[in-house]
């Protein structure tokens, strides 16, 4: 037989059990005064999951590798999202071999490394015939092939429209 006060204290347990179950913890963020704080189903609202395959493959026709193969008079630029030291910092650069950023460059044949050490970042090249971008979630560096035409071309991370740059094609 129950007595009143156990059949009260399982009572209260299932309620609490049951009101808990529906509340999220509190999102948490290391946005700094340059990028408004986002929650996690923000950031996945605005930028879809993709897998590796995604990543590598690009929708504007142009091959993605690991592995780095220098193209026949291909100039190399390199696309930086964060800092050394401090991957989740809120900047994206794209630097030309000299290691200085690029606002013009020439139309022609390029290759693009990317270093994406960030897991709440991305980046996001888009321009005339060209649409790359690494995936939020997920860290990497990849290399992409891209013709660049005359034109603007834009560099930002999706989720933080505050991290962006440009380019101009001449």
């Amino acid at each position: 037989m129950r007595t009143p006060a156990a059949v009260a204290a399982v009572a209260a347990l299932v309620c609490l059990s049951t009101a808990c179950a529906g509340e999220e913890p509190a999102p948490t963020s290391t946005a700094s005064a340059e990028a408004p704080a986002q929650t996690p189903e923000q950031t996945a609202a605005q930028t879809p999951e993709q897998t590796p395959e995604q990543t590598s493959a690009s929708s504007s026709g142009t091959s993605s590798s690991q592995a780095p193969a220098a193209g026949a008079g291909a100039s190399v630029l390199t696309g930086v999202v964060g800092e050394e030291g401090d991957p989740e910092a809120y900047t994206i650069t794209l630097l030309d071999g000299s290691g200085e950023p690029v606002t013009s460059l020439p139309a022609g044949d390029y290759q693009v490394r990317v270093t994406d050490p960030s897991r709440t970042h991305n980046f996001h090249l888009t321009g005339p015939g060209v649409d790359e971008t690494t995936s939020v979630r997920e860290t990497t560096e990849v290399t992409w092939d891209v013709t660049l035409r005359p034109g603007e071309y834009t560099f930002v991370c999706d989720p933080h429209p505050s991290m962006v740059g440009s380019v101009t094609v001449t």
